[in-house]
């Protein structure tokens, strides 16, 4: 039997990588082998005289399966999915990776526009911390089949080889907007570096870490929701381009980081329709855990306290 991909390329169906996957989200691996083994046999009932089958079909059965037996697997096997809705635009999925560099420790921030040697450059996210200066480009994709190319991979690094030859500052930066949101949206940021000890707000330098030398670029990086191409990968490897995506690198891949750090984003929730989830997101709620912070949010759109308990039971399981 064989699997079409969202791509529309079509490779051997491999019980072993859909094993993997479901112990990956929780399952024990004697459920995970029941639920393999179950689909498979639904797969070849269904796949007709060609013997192909969609991955959707695959993933519709498995999340169904594992939801009857656990929400907080179903869920964390829906967070592929859940990264190809961080859309339309590119501006939630640009926030998700500020979120993940704030994680790992890091002051972040987006939509900047700043100057190379030659031309400006609008990079998606800087984030800093003591001595490490990071800037991102984010590439968005809705079709969980499209690849970011070595062609976006050539681009990237010329404009990062512009700018490395800067240097920056705080002033470097146009903090404005972040300050707005930082003081509506407390999980921007640490609050200890958003108040004074008297709890005050002050100014910007009170509420975003300041660079303190001039710093130049210490690693630019090309981040992806989906997949890269093979060539693109060689070629970052080869000209210290650092590169992310949703199963790239190992050991360091964003589904391995959301796990780490429990960044769910708000599109895996199944008692949020889209619509809501749309709302959310352009209130800059992108992640599950910032709900628990934000029910005047959900009850300002309309949401019922009924709604708003089931939500945030929902990603209490994910917590």
């Amino acid at each position: 039997m064989l699997i079409r991909k969202a791509d529309g390329t079509t490779e051997p169906f491999e019980i072993e990588k859909l094993i993997f996957a479901l112990t990956h989200a929780g399952a024990k691996r004697s459920v995970a082998e029941e639920i393999a083994n179950h689909i498979t046999d639904k797969c070849h009932d269904s796949a007709g005289k060609e013997q192909i089958i969609k991955t959707d079909y695959i993933y519709q059965l498995a999340f169904k399966q594992l939801k009857n037996i656990s929400r907080n697997s179903a869920l964390k096997f829906s967070i592929k999915r859940a990264m190809l809705e961080l859309g339309p635009s590119g501006f939630p999925f640009e926030e998700f990776i500020a979120e993940v560099w704030r994680a790992k420790g890091y002051t972040a921030i987006t939509g900047q526009m700043i100057y190379g040697s030659c031309v400006s450059h609008e990079v998606d996210v800087i984030a800093w911390r003591e001595n490490e200066l990071v800037m991102v480009e984010a590439k968005y994709h809705s079709d969980g089949g499209a690849r970011t190319d070595l062609k976006t991979a050539l681009y990237v690094k010329a404009r990062y080889d512009d700018i490395r030859t800067q240097t920056f500052t705080l002033k470097s930066f146009d903090i404005s907007k972040v300050v707005d949101t930082a003081i509506d949206d407390m999980h921007t940021f640490e609050k200890s570096a958003q108040r004074e000890h008297t709890g005050e707000l002050r100014n910007a330098d009170a509420i975003i870490p300041t660079i303190d030398i001039p710093q130049k670029l210490t690693e630019g990086w090309l981040i992806t929701n989906t997949h890269f191409s093979d060539t693109a990968i060689t070629y970052a490897n080869c000209n210290n381009l650092k590169l992310m995506s949703y199963d790239y690198p190992e050991g360091g891949s964003l589904q391995e980081l959301i796990i780490q750090y429990k960044l769910y984003p708000i599109t895996v929730l199944t008692t949020l329709n889209t619509a809501e989830k749309k709302e959310l997101m352009l209130k800059n709620v992108i992640l599950c855990k910032t709900l628990h912070s934000s029910t005047h949010i959900m009850e300002g759109l309309g949401f019922s306290k009924e709604k708003v308990f089931a939500v945030l039971e929902e990603v209490s399981a994910l917590m």
